[in-house]
């Protein structure tokens, strides 16, 4: 158990997994989560003043190139619980934001940490200007997941999975892949009757180079001690590193 106040810098707010985002077995989906996070950490993006507005007003636009996420506990549906998310370190561009689930009783079931930069408008490349965002504000909290870019192990060579082409309905507001729907594309390789026993316990997502609607990419994976590695290739340049563990139910 923990303090059930939410400690200073930590943005909260209550959230309800319904039926409609729950598989086939009554799972909630990982896409689902990644989402309402993603939601989360725009609306307190909002609260500060940092939201897209503000970074299109200097010429930029937020974009996530890490997820890492971690479930504790199996999370409920249907049932209320406490969001989190705050700002970690900031550095060389990079700004780490946390995020974690909790019970009402103060359990926590979830964490997460992400990396965000700001990536210029007409360029899509990195942006310089952070100098209107130096006051973000970061809050410390124990327990969450540390704040790096080392990378997890990847095998180097993967075998062709097949190919997917990025629909308008999967684009979203910057004109790309949404970022929680890359987890659909990789959990759709994995066997039937695999999936049917396991549930995801892990994700770790890198995202390298945004694939906008229409792209066409290239997706090679692997099976292997239960967990799922997925590489995705545009135009013969990779785009995404995905590694999906999972626990048997």
């Amino acid at each position: 158990m923990i303090d059930l106040t939410p400690p200073e810098g930590v943005y909260r707010q209550p959230t309800v997994f319904p039926a409609g985002e729950t598989d086939r077995s009554g799972r909630v989906r990982a896409d689902a989560i990644l989402s309402r996070l993603q939601h989360a950490a725009e609306a307190h993006h909002t609260l500060l003043g940092m939201d897209r507005d503000a970074a299109v007003a200097h010429g930029c636009f937020w974009a996530v190139v890490r997820t890492e996420l971690h479930m504790d506990m199996p999370l409920p549906a249907g049932k209320e619980l406490w969001l989190d998310t705050w700002a970690g370190r900031r550095g060389h561009g990079l700004f780490w934001r946390h995020y974690r689930l909790l019970s009402l009783t103060g359990e926590v079931l979830l964490r997460a940490v992400s990396v965000w930069v700001l990536m210029e408008l007409e360029s899509r490349m990195l942006g310089k200007n952070h100098a209107w965002c130096d006051d973000f504000p970061r809050a410390d909290v124990p327990g969450a997941l540390p704040e790096t870019l080392r990378g997890l192990p990847f095998p180097k060579e993967l075998p062709a999975a097949g190919c997917r082409t990025v629909t308008e309905a999967e684009s979203d507001i910057n004109g790309h892949l949404n970022n929680a729907l890359y987890i659909p594309w990789g959990e759709a390789l994995l066997p039937e009757d695999y999936a049917e026993g396991h549930r995801m316990r892990a994700l770790w997502i890198e995202y390298r180079k945004e694939l906008p609607k229409g792209q066409n990419v290239e997706l090679y994976s692997r099976l292997e001690n239960d967990i799922l590695y997925v590489r995705g290739l545009a135009d013969g340049h990779e785009s995404f590193c995905m590694r999906l563990e999972y626990d048997s139910i």
